[in-house]
């Protein structure tokens, strides 16, 4: 792959937008790259967490690569080439196994986009951010206002999008945009070493927590949750690991 790098290891991939040049800018190359690489990801069974960042410490994503975006000026052309980015975010954000964005450096515009899409976000201290699509007279165009949004509340959402201010990582952490922040020498050890706890769980438990997650996420009825919630569990009560573990349990008792 020319755009990305992915590193599996320990049950967690690694996941690198690698445009260091123009500082990670989405391509339309690396959209069908990291389309391509999602689609191996899921259906790997080593791998049960899926951590995103960005090549060097300056930028996590700086958005959509210019040169190509602004080639397109019509509403006919731009309305495809868009929503096949937001496909892929709505990928993303509805995929199988927890996902990070490990923001370690500038996310702006589309690339707070790219973050609202993930599971997780989790910055460094240096990290600024933006949506800052209102001041180039559009808006969110790969459907992450809708996300974050339905993420941190409307109104918390629209002061974010309607100023379309810079921002830091603390900031982002109050208003629930970034879950947890570390200092910038320790981000990677940080980020890693929460995914390697959900790492050394088991695959089919992460796999129903995120079902049911997704469900939570669409809005359905609680008792409707609930009751898949219940139904996921029952589906792996009677299997063999669960078993031996409570056989061993009562063992030691």
């Amino acid at each position: 792959m020319n755009t990305i790098l992915v590193d599996r290891q320990g049950g967690i991939a690694l996941v690198t937008l690698n445009r260091p040049e123009v500082r990670n800018a989405i391509s339309f190359e690396m959209v069908e790259e990291l389309d391509k690489c999602l689609d191996e990801l899921a259906v790997d069974r080593e791998v049960k967490v899926v951590i995103f960042t960005g090549s060097g410490d300056k930028a996590f994503v700086s958005g959509g690569d210019l040169d190509q975006f602004l080639s397109v000026r019509t509403k006919d052309k731009s309305h495809p080439m868009l929503m096949r980015v937001a496909r892929l975010l709505s990928k993303i954000d509805r995929y199988p196994k927890p996902t990070i964005a490990m923001i370690n450096g500038a996310a702006i515009g589309g690339g707070c986009e790219f973050a609202v899409a993930c599971r997780f976000r989790m910055a460094s201290d240096r990290a600024r951010m933006g949506f800052v699509q209102i001041g180039m007279h559009i808006i969110t165009g790969w459907g992450s206002g809708t996300r974050l949004m339905k993420k941190i509340g409307t109104n918390r959402a629209l002061a974010l999008l309607l100023t379309g201010e810079m921002f830091d990582a603390a900031y982002g952490k109050e208003v629930g945009f970034i879950d947890r922040v570390f200092p910038h020498e320790k981000l990677r050890e940080e980020v890693f070493g929460f995914a390697a706890k959900i790492a050394e769980k088991p695959l089919c438990s992460i796999e129903a927590y995120m079902k049911v997650a997704k469900m939570v996420d669409s809005g359905l009825e609680s008792d409707v949750c609930i009751e898949e919630e219940v139904d996921l569990c029952s589906s792996l009560w009677g299997s063999d690991a669960h078993y031996g573990i409570v056989q061993k349990f009562l063992r030691k008792k």
